[in-house]
């Protein structure tokens, strides 16, 4: 009877140590699970991001010459028999060099004869002009108006699709741009990843299951079980909140795309949390044309990211299924979106979450903006002078009765030197300063103004410098979010 008590406590430390065995293995194969899956995530962002910078370098309607010229099978023989196919062929081969493709890269198209994909050019040592495209072309053939992603292959010898359509200037449809990767790449890194964290998960095991055993009995005291359930419940907190703020980092566009479409340009993304409730965004039309953003979302820290990333995937969908539409109709478009995503329908106005914003639709073929905002303005620097553009007292989203929500969509015509600055209202609301006021817009035009002769890049670390100068020790009130464009 004397060793009953050891004997329990044995079974207890037994039962949970085989517990947390099996706990562990579950979580690792849900790690697993969602490292294949961002893998393979990863391996298709980057075979977009090689198709979509492919298909503006390259010239589509060399694309639809070389069909026109070689209308047979076989015509190419060499990748220097004629001078437009080199130089594809060139571009595609060192873009597959450089990005370590194993599989080639192609540009494809659809022949209304054959009733087939075909290449038509491909960054292999060996043409294979106008010979059937070797894969599934179902996926391209419903999406070949556009781009996307897909899988094709069986399990065994599945690969990674990415495509981009060719367009000429005046918007023919030549082409795809296809990039390829077998998905056992992704599958390899994953199984890495696996076989680290089993390594991981045994030593840590082995070292936790002798300190269990030798100090049993200071293991099964109440307060140490208590305060490490408090240590892990704090961790997860914390690592979900850095989990969310990646995944809203990758929804927000990065602040090198604006360099791509502006001459100059700047960021200020200063989250009061870990996560954001504002974030800015960008969607390029055509070569022309690009739509920017800038918006606020009810709430800050998770609530406010949560709205963020509602309203970032609804412009996402909006503007490329609009792209005709202006500004003014977005916001309708997006409004009623959000209000039926977050079933506010019915609801007394100003009810409900929402977000206030600020969109432009900058054409560089005629030179003007046009812009529509949701209680937030556009400031316009126009030949020195500063002028405020104001949105509709109205948000985006909360509930409401009044039927179709509408705004005003305004026409600024620009001209080169041009800025425009949109910005959430985090900036001036700010308190501080030696009376502890709100900073107030009559500061930040006073600001822009005194620094219009300084690139925008320049301007971004003086109003970010005076930002921290006018709160100094007191507590930020909000997330601040700034862009500023030279159209």
């Amino acid at each position: 009877m004397e060793f009953r008590p050891k004997r329990t406590k044995h079974k207890v430390l037994y039962a949970v140590y085989g517990t947390l065995l099996v706990l562990c293995a579950v979580v690792i194969a849900i790690v697993h699970n969602g490292e294949e899956k961002a893998e393979r995530t990863r391996s298709l962002t980057q075979l977009g991001s090689i198709t979509s910078t492919l298909a503006e370098q390259l010239n589509a309607a060399h694309v639809r010459d070389l069909r026109a010229r070689y209308d047979s099978r076989g015509m190419i023989i060499k990748n220097t028999q004629d001078a437009w196919y080199y130089v594809m062929h060139e571009r595609l081969r060192k873009a597959a060099e450089r990005n370590g493709l194993s599989s080639p890269l192609e540009v494809i198209a659809y022949d209304d004869a054959d009733e087939e994909m075909q290449v038509i050019v491909t960054s292999a040592e060996i043409p294979s002009f106008r010979a059937p495209w070797q894969g599934d072309p179902k996926a391209l053939l419903e999406a070949k108006n556009g781009s996307g992603s897909t899988t094709i292959g069986s399990a065994e010898h599945a690969e990674l699709v990415a495509f981009e359509a060719m367009r000429t200037e005046d918007g023919e449809l030549v082409g795809l741009v296809v990039a390829r990767s077998p998905a056992h790449v992704a599958k390899a890194n994953a199984m890495a990843a696996l076989f680290r964290n089993i390594g991981i998960a045994v030593l840590i095991f082995g070292i936790a299951g002798i300190l269990l055993f030798r100090y049993v009995g200071r293991w099964l005291k109440h307060e140490e079980d208590r305060h490490r359930h408090l240590q892990d419940k704090h961790a997860g907190i914390t690592d979900s909140i850095a989990y969310a703020g990646k995944i809203q980092r990758a929804l927000v566009p990065s602040s090198l795309v604006y360099d791509t479409l502006f001459a100059d340009s700047f960021v200020i993304d200063r989250p009061k949390d870990v996560v954001s409730g504002d974030f800015h965004w960008v969607h390029r039309i055509d070569e022309h044309t690009c739509y920017v953003a800038a918006a606020d979302c009810t709430g800050h820290g998770l609530p406010g990211a949560m709205m963020a990333a509602i309203g970032c995937s609804l412009l996402n969908e909006i503007v490329p299924q609009f792209p005709e539409k202006d500004p003014a109709e977005i916001l309708a478009i997006l409004h009623t979106r959000m209000v039926s995503a977050l079933n506010q329908q019915g609801k007394q106005r100003g009810a409900g979450d929402g977000m206030d914003v600020a969109l432009c639709r900058v054409d560089r073929r005629s030179k003007e903006i046009l812009f529509a905002g949701a209680f937030r303005p556009v400031y316009w620097l126009h030949q020195g002078q500063l002028s405020v553009i104001n949105g509709d007292r109205r948000p985006v989203g909360g509930g409401h009765n009044d039927g179709d929500r509408k705004f005003t969509s305004h026409r600024l015509a620009y001209t080169a030197g041009d800025r425009i600055y949109l910005f959430s209202d985090g900036y001036v609301d700010q308190f501080g300063g030696p009376e502890r006021k709100r900073f107030m817009t009559s500061k930040l035009q006073d600001l822009i103004a005194r620094n219009q002769h300084l690139p925008l890049k320049e301007q971004a670390l003086v109003f970010d410098r005076t930002f921290l100068e006018w709160k100094g020790n007191e507590e930020q009130l909000d997330d601040v979010c700034m862009l500023g464009l030279a159209v």
